[in-house]
């Protein structure tokens, strides 16, 4: 038989007791949930009773926990490669993310706390308590969002938690403020902010007020006071920096701190003692292992010296007084350039111009900051953690290029098309060497200007006619110029390239436009045909990848172009770093000269013998021409890895090797010690020297 399908017209034959019976329970399920949602009201009235303004504490901190796990979640889906990670790791980031959130909602209600707890009950209604509080419920819903926007647009920036740069948000605010607004769609993001504080505050603000109205004995508030402190404690006794490393992913592990408490580390840590922090050597193996590394045979070891690698060079050539000129491209990293292997076509004027000079194609910088690459260009210095010297006390004290040519007779002139005052450049280069310092402040009428200076073309233009003024003089020069224009917000001046919208790459493509414009120029300038020009990047464009140490980031193209067109259109792929530009130029102009310079010519190492020194926020590291790198880190602990040069990646070796961690050590441990004893200077007559021919 085939069978009849049932239709909802049947329904009206069906027995009264099933219809009755389905009312009846759809009713029972009403009554219980009408019923636990009122047992939850009268529980939640109960605690309210109990705790009174401390609900007002209770709500503010859920709000908190809420804002920080839905920044967490948009980082981790936004930047984080899930693929690569299992599904305990993405627990786990997110585990020891509440960890801190947690920690830091705790903290974030303390001052509220304080005021709850010791104001009496007729105190904390009054008028002006009232308007108080109502005051700090905005500002704190005004807050969360703010610092939630502000993190995601940073660690877009950086691929970081809030770390030391952000401080740069705070002592340097022309260039940072105008930069972010510049970059950013500010008006939208502070309406939104807005928004979203102001209705927060208007939905909770009545019964704010409410809760603070509930009487509370002071024995019961106290006991709050101290459950939320020790809470705080026990939190702070098994929470570190080190909480964070859940797997070898660099991106995952910085999702899953917290950016107020990284701000606040990063701070605290700023200018720690590093011998305290990392590991370290007795004095003697110190100076032998740094011996061993930098003093080559035929150098000449200066006997009585406080600094055991000062010493007289020998380059093995005669003198010969090349001006020089150095160019640093900011953010130029090896990435974009063309011959290097880029297909974009970015960089068609550097490009050329390695035609005509000697391209170092394995070269790398020592920290991802224009600061890092000031200091290991002009001084030779390995990276001290975190902050670079340029902004450190004893600053005024640095044995640099600029002093061994001051030594030589030379003009030392330093040009930035931005502020001298930024990352401490101008303070730092006048007192070490340089007797003509130009920054944005010189420029009169320039074509193009944004947060961070003049444009390229700009200080082009204005180097010629410097440059000239030096010629004149009759005396070698040595010039530094420091480019502005590739940084966000990557605008520059119309008409240059073909392209409008403000993005890195167009930003690369004006750069490289003005670098042609320089040397077309130049060309025609008396001073060409006996200078040695050096054109380098300062760090890799940005901070990418998920390794411990993004070593993608931190290739950067050099290019030597040497008088009489000597090695033109060659290559040298010897390991290096930007330790080794000023050993490397001095070996160019010959003669014996005085240096306590930690790098080396690179002309002279054999491709085994390379080797990179590099930082990262609190680590550092040493790399070997057989891919080996190891790596120090804070809290005295060390790793090895093996760098895979094709794709960058670093994988992690069983226990490393002790001769190269004792060579690394040796490396930044005396290189704090030497710097903050003052002993990174071999003759103070040349300080004289420099002081008197100051313009």
């Amino acid at each position: 038989m085939s069978k009849v399908p049932f239709t909802t017209d049947q329904t009206m034959n069906l027995p009264e007791t099933v219809t009755e019976a389905s009312q009846e329970s759809n009713v029972a399920v009403c009554r219980t949930g009408t019923r636990f949602l009122f047992l939850l009201k009268r529980c939640y009235t109960a605690i309210a009773t109990w705790s009174g303004r401390y609900t007002v504490l209770a709500i503010i901190f859920a709000i908190t926990l809420f804002c920080l796990l839905v920044l967490r979640i948009a980082m981790v889906l936004t930047y984080a490669d899930l693929q690569k990670l299992t599904f305990a790791q993405e627990l786990s980031v997110f585990l020891v993310g509440l960890q801190y959130d947690v920690l830091v909602a705790l903290c974030f209600i303390i001052p509220q706390l304080t005021h709850f707890t010791f104001l009496s009950n007729r105190r904390i209604t009054s008028r002006f308590n009232r308007s108080l509080l109502d005051l700090s419920w905005m500002i704190t819903f005004l807050f969360l969002p703010f610092i939630c926007i502000a993190e995601f647009i940073f660690f877009d920036e950086f691929q970081s938690r809030l770390n030391y740069i952000a401080f740069e948000y705070i002592v340097y605010p022309q260039e940072v403020c105008c930069n972010i607004w510049e970059s950013y769609p500010i008006v939208e993001l502070l309406t939104v902010v807005g928004l979203i504080g102001s209705s927060c505050w208007f939905l909770l603000r009545k019964h704010f007020q409410n809760g603070i109205a509930t009487p509370l004995p002071f024995r019961r508030r106290f006991s709050l006071f101290a459950l939320v402190l020790t809470g705080i404690a026990v939190l702070w006794s098994v929470t570190s920096a080190g909480s964070r490393q859940v797997c070898r992913d660099r991106v995952a592990n910085e999702c899953s701190w917290n950016g107020l408490y990284s701000f606040v580390y990063y701070g605290w840590t700023c200018h720690f003692d590093f011998n305290k922090n990392y590991l370290t050597l007795e004095s003697e193996e110190v100076k032998q292992r740094l011996q061993e590394q930098i003093v080559e045979t035929g150098d000449d070891l200066k006997s009585g010296s406080r600094n055991p690698v000062d010493r007289m060079v020998a380059t093995g050539q005669p003198q010969k007084n090349y001006n020089v000129v150095l160019i640093l491209e900011e953010s130029l990293g090896s990435d974009f350039i063309g011959v290097l292997g880029d297909k974009r076509g970015l960089t068609p004027h550097f490009d050329e111009l390695s035609k005509q000079g000697l391209l170092f194609d394995n070269m790398y910088a020592t920290g991802n900051r224009t600061a890092r690459a000031l200091e290991a260009v002009m001084t030779s210095m390995p990276p001290i953690p975190t902050e670079s010297i340029l902004k450190r006390d004893h600053s005024e004290r640095v044995y640099t290029l600029a002093n061994v040519l001051a030594s030589r007779g030379y003009e030392r002139l330093f040009m930035t098309g931005g502020r001298g005052l930024f990352d401490g450049v101008r303070s730092f280069m006048n007192a070490n060497g340089f007797n003509h310092f130009i920054e944005q402040s010189d420029f009169r009428d320039p074509v193009f200007a944004n947060a961070w200076g003049v444009s390229d073309e700009d200080l082009f233009r204005k180097a010629l006619k410097e440059l000239d003024k030096l010629q004149v003089t009759g005396r070698p020069f040595f010039a530094t110029l420091l480019t502005v224009s590739n940084h966000r917000p990557y605008t520059y001046p119309e008409g240059r390239i073909l392209e409008t919208e403000q993005t890195r790459n167009n930003a690369v493509k004006y750069a490289d436009w003005a670098l042609g414009y320089f040397f077309r120029e130049a060309q025609s300038h008396e001073f060409y045909e006996n200078t040695i020009f050096v054109v380098m990047g300062d760090h890799g464009a940005r901070v990418t990848g998920s390794q411990l140490f993004p070593m993608s980031s931190y290739r950067v193209p050099v290019l030597m172009i040497q008088p009489d067109g000597t090695r033109q259109g060659e290559r040298c792929s010897t390991l290096g770093c930007s330790l080794d530009i000023a050993p490397t130029i001095m070996a160019r102009l010959g003669s014996d000269y005085r240096s306590v310079f930690f790098g080396y010519d690179v002309l002279r190492r054999k491709p085994g013998q390379g080797r990179e020194i590099m930082q990262h926020n609190h680590d550092v590291a040493l790399l070997d021409s057989e891919n080996r790198m190891v790596v120090l880190g804070f809290g005295q602990s060390v790793e090895e890895f093996e760098l895979n040069r094709v794709n960058h990646q670093l994988d992690q070796q069983a226990s490393p090797n002790q001769d190269m961690v004792h060579n690394a050590i040796a490396l930044f441990q005396s290189a704090y010690e030497l710097y903050y004893s003052d002993r990174w200077f071999p003759d103070l007559k040349i300080t004289r020297l420099q002081k008197d021919d100051r313009i």
